[in-house]
């Protein structure tokens, strides 16, 4: 009786083990033509970033965690490819005289997507519809990649693309810069700079620092440096924005650690040493700090 049940067990055995062999090869050849497809399709040579979401929308639960990350970032590549050609769409003076009327009645960018002009609701749901939004600075409408869209994915990728587009999103959807002013406080400031430099740091081999260390040197910059119409010194006096001293050295009492604080540091005590004025010291500090990080 012993040796029948024990025979039993291993025939079930036996067969749970094909099942699952069975099934992890179905499944790798499934993911291996996914993958194939999604190769095929970036090929295309009129490929619009909207069939792409539709391909990675379908097939992003068939694959493993490393195959979803190419896919989203297949994605983010075809979308910063294509922007050029949706920013040259956008250019036409009578579409842009007729955004301008729609956005005065409300100053909303929202109003653009129920205008009663068709050609500018169509363009806008377009727009929308390959992972794009409408921005506006300097009197003028433009598309671009509306980092949120990527949120729906983070369940499927890995840690470090998720930290990466939501740092990216929240470059988007509050840039830090428009019409040549900061849009941010000196503190909201340092504090992205500080998050980017904590992605660096704590996810050094992702395919995505490079990327996010290109953005951290911007922030690098508006620190050193501010921007046109919100300058770091006063164009006349030469002297330190007084809320951005203030900021400034908030921040290097609350943050010890990393490279950032560590810069933001050295360049209070060269400041201080020049009566936190724009000298030829402070000068020539901030070059070699922004061509040197």
């Amino acid at each position: 009786m012993r040796k029948n049940a024990g025979f039993l067990i291993s025939v079930l055995i036996g067969l749970a083990l094909a099942f699952f062999l069975g099934y992890s090869g179905l499944r790798a050849r499934r993911e291996a033509r996914v993958m194939a497809g999604f190769a095929t399709l970036l090929a295309k040579d009129d490929l619009t970033v909207a069939e792409v979401i539709a391909y990675v929308d379908r097939h992003i639960a068939e694959v493993t965690t490393g195959n979803a990350d190419k896919l989203v970032l297949g994605l983010e590549r075809v979308q910063k490819e294509k922007l050029p050609a949706w920013q040259r769409i956008y250019e036409d003076s009578a579409l842009q005289a007729k955004m301008l009327r729609v956005y005065q009645q409300s100053w909303a960018l929202d109003d653009l997507q129920t205008a009663a002009d068709e050609e500018i609701r169509q363009l806008v749901a377009q727009t929308r519809q390959n992972g794009y939004k409408v921005e506006t600075a300097e009197g003028q409408f433009f598309p671009v990649i509306d980092y949120t869209f990527y949120q729906k994915y983070f369940g499927a990728i890995a840690a470090d693309l998720t930290a990466y587009f939501e740092l990216m999103a929240v470059e988007s959807e509050a840039p830090p810069v428009k019409d040549g002013a900061l849009m941010l406080s000196w503190g909201q400031l340092l504090q992205r700079a500080k998050r980017q430099e904590q992605f660096i740091d704590g996810y050094g081999s992702s395919t995505q620092v490079e990327p996010v260390r290109a953005l951290l040197k911007r922030y690098v910059t508006y620190a050193l440096y501010g921007c046109d119409n919100t300058p770091l010194f006063n164009y006349t006096t030469k002297e330190m924005d007084p809320e951005a001293k203030l900021a400034y050295n908030i921040f290097i009492a609350q943050e010890t650690a990393g490279d950032f604080a560590a810069l933001i540091k050295e360049y209070l005590h060269v400041l201080a040493a020049n009566d936190y004025r724009l000298t030829a010291e402070v000068d020539a500090y901030r070059q070699a700090a922004v061509a040197g990080w």
